[in-house]
């Protein structure tokens, strides 16, 4: 079902007017290119945000032809690296099966190879680890493989299966509980071995998040220090402000602040005031997301690691409960 009142493009257009100093934007769902004025969006962020240094969006691969235009047009804008996940969760068999679309892995495959060929596009398969797909990495990459030669295994992001209510939806699904922390760990450490070294920022990143797994999930809490609202935010489709994609404390909407900063929100005091009521049991409820790694970036090129601001903004309605591209 369509989301409801979503942000229109042009409160979308204010916002990034008033608010432009962002260095990496995640542009997220649901499925981006569901909504017409993607590119528009997308423009908006590339005007305005001078310092941008990465924009990422994830997309199901369903829509070929569509996501392969919207990505044209994103790359004629001139903006300095574009990242694209197209998200699988598996071989053939057992991606469709999660998913429970018949023919959804062959879209997918043609979606990434397709986008490969663009040039100024990085484009990587992203697999989420949860109770049905834990060990299928293997199986995965292999699939992968043949449809694309040369592939690499670089060319994936894996991460482990996080839940969120006011973003993937799926904290009633408890699927996090279904699966073995030991399964997670050994599914991880593997991956991590066949990435091997790397020393692109993406590189670092992944090599961070994929590390600090472990600990994560034998405390519980998150394993460096967490810079939400200091260095991040995540944004929903009605102009909702979080913390990040994981902590579900509302603390305002850019609709009912006249500048539509985020800042304005009473971001910085909120976050102060979150850390010290909840002290060490907030981290604890954060997960371990992406986003996260963050802190990582200040131990690669300086121009990579200023505290300036990332975002995370949701311009399209979720496609189900647990999903997210």
């Amino acid at each position: 079902m369509k989301p409801r009142d979503e942000l229109t493009l042009d409160e979308i257009r204010r916002f990034f007017q008033r608010s432009n100093r962002f260095v990496w934007i995640d542009v997220t769902g649901g499925e981006v290119s569901l909504r017409k004025d993607f590119p528009a969006i997308c423009e908006a962020i590339i005007t305005n945000c001078r310092d941008l240094l990465l924009l990422h969006f994830p997309t199901n691969g369903y829509l070929t032809d569509k996501i392969v235009q919207y990505t044209r047009e994103i790359t004629r804008m001139g903006l300095e690296k574009l990242i694209i996940t197209v998200s699988t969760d598996g071989d053939e068999a057992m991606n469709d099966r999660i998913r429970g679309v018949d023919g959804g892995w062959r879209r997918q495959m043609e979606t990434f190879r397709r986008l490969r060929e663009l040039p100024g596009v990085h484009v990587v398969l992203g697999m989420t680890l949860s109770a049905a797909n834990v060990d299928h990495f293997p199986q995965a990459f292999a699939a992968a493989q043949r449809e694309v030669p040369g592939l690499g295994y670089r060319d994936f992001h894996v991460n482990i299966v996080h839940e969120s209510e006011h973003y993937l939806g799926n904290t009633d699904l408890r699927l996090r509980a279904q699966v073995a922390p030991e399964a997670l760990v050994r599914a991880t450490d593997a991956v991590a071995r066949l990435r091997g070294l790397g020393w692109s920022p993406v590189d670092y990143l992944e090599r961070a998040y994929l590390k600090r797994v472990p600990r994560y999930l034998e405390t519980g809490r998150t394993p460096m220090r967490c810079h939400a609202l200091r260095a991040s935010c995540f944004i929903d489709s009605w102009g909702h402000v979080y913390p990040c994609t994981i902590y579900d404390r509302k603390l305002g909407s850019l609709r009912e602040t006249e500048d539509r900063q985020p800042a304005r929100i009473g971001v910085r005091p909120r976050a102060h005031l979150a850390r010290r009521r909840d002290g060490e049991g907030a981290a604890r409820d954060l997960g371990l997301p992406m986003p996260s790694v963050l802190d990582a970036l200040r131990g690669i090129p300086e121009h990579f690691g200023q505290p300036r601001p990332t975002l995370g903004a949701v311009p399209c309605g979720r496609t189900g409960p647990g999903r997210a591209g």
